[in-house]
């Protein structure tokens, strides 16, 4: 098992997939340090075309804090910030977690790691050697937890540090807050492996990159957004929202998520992570492999 883990690792990092998505998490980080730096009251009263006064000012960020998420919404966002004007190196690490990135990024791996490994004959001919075709799945599975993380942290990392040093900490610095972002870090892990694990399933099942990843963003992108609009609308899809991963991926780094929210994401993607696993071996177990 750690020769197999040890080997995919190897043939992760030297992937040209897997250097291609940490330049674009660099990129990502360093657009969030440009925008986080260039977006001010004066710039927005600019784009407008007007003068902004003070009321419409305080308005817009009191809209702006007053939920956790805003489900559906997509990119990057500053829900929760104090001033969304002038965030904090805390705020913007938990900003540069982004809303359908990370989703994004791990159909591109999973679709580089398993997809394009079915197509060009590699899992067949490593099963050749007498493999045990569960190890090998959950080696699979584990580096591309682990590649996962590298990205999540690189772009969160390239924001944070760009925040501190282009701004500051911007507020009392305490160790709790350092805390916080650490368990908020291995939050996110837990539940973006979740994602991971439902799209190697689709992975596993169309054995095609394109598909994975256009299967992934309909999943993971198209869905939630449409879903959004009946949020809030019945209690009992809210119920059943909330217990999604769509709804968790964006709750467990909220900048307002309290602990109490973290954990309950997590919990949520350790049960989703467990079933998709299952069923991802199941299938791989059961597939004649050409």
């Amino acid at each position: 098992m750690f020769r197999m883990l040890r080997a995919e690792f190897y043939k992760m990092y030297k992937s040209r997939g897997f250097k291609v998505l940490c330049i674009v998490a660099i990129l990502l980080g360093l657009l969030n340090v440009v925008m986080n730096n260039v977006i001010n009251e004066e710039f927005l009263s600019k784009s407008l075309g007007t003068q902004v006064s003070e009321e419409q000012m305080e308005s817009l960020i009191n809209n702006d804090s007053d939920e956790i998420i805003s489900p559906g919404s997509l990119g990057f966002h500053t829900n929760g910030a104090k001033d969304p004007f002038n965030i904090t190196a805390v705020e913007a690490f938990h900003a540069s977690f982004g809303s359908g990135i990370m989703e994004i990024l791990i159909a591109v791996l999973v679709g580089t790691m398993v997809a394009k490994e079915y197509s060009e004959g590699t899992i067949k001919n490593t099963l050749a050697y007498g493999k045990n075709r569960t190890s090998f799945y959950i080696a699979k599975f584990i580096n591309i937890i682990a590649g996962s993380a590298i990205i999540m942290a690189i772009m969160t990392g390239v924001t944070t540090l760009g925040v501190i040093i282009t701004k500051g900490w911007g507020e009392q610095f305490k160790f709790t807050q350092l805390i916080h972002m650490v368990e908020t870090f291995l939050g996110a892990v837990i539940v973006f492996g979740a994602v991971a694990a439902i799209i190697m399933v689709i992975s596993s099942l169309v054995k095609s990159n394109g598909a994975t990843i256009g299967i992934s963003v309909a999943l993971f992108i198209l869905l939630p957004t449409m879903a959004s609009f009946l949020y809030g609308v019945y209690d009992w899809f809210d119920k059943i929202y909330e217990l999604s991963l769509f709804y968790n991926s964006a709750l467990v780094t909220a900048i307002k998520a309290s602990l109490q929210d973290v954990i309950r994401s997590m919990v949520i993607g350790v049960v989703t992570m467990a079933i998709a696993l299952v069923a991802g071996i199941t299938i791989f177990r059961g597939q004649d492999i050409k």
